[in-house]
């Protein structure tokens, strides 16, 4: 009984892992660099322009929204959701 519970502790991290691994490890479709996390989305003329969601990372989130973080909004204001 000692053993059952750390293997179902082990199993059931894994399985979270397999599922949402792929929603919090993105590569950002601005810089290229990879990161952990749900990402944010881009600015409105590079949203327009691409065919595709794109995912962007922190520090091209902070160029592509100065503007707008300028004026009072926060960068968290532009943070995707967990889906």
């Amino acid at each position: 009984m000692k053993k059952i519970i750390p293997l179902i502790l082990v199993v059931v991290i894994v399985v979270l892992g397999v599922i949402y691994g792929p929603k919090l490890i993105h590569k950002c479709d601005d810089c290229g660099e990879t990161f952990f996390g749900t990402g944010y989305e881009p600015n409105i003329v590079s949203d327009i322009l691409s065919e595709e969601e794109q995912i962007i990372c922190e520090s091209c989130a902070e160029e592509q929204h100065a503007a707008a973080i300028a004026f009072g909004k926060s960068l968290e204001d532009f943070k995707r959701e967990l889906s």
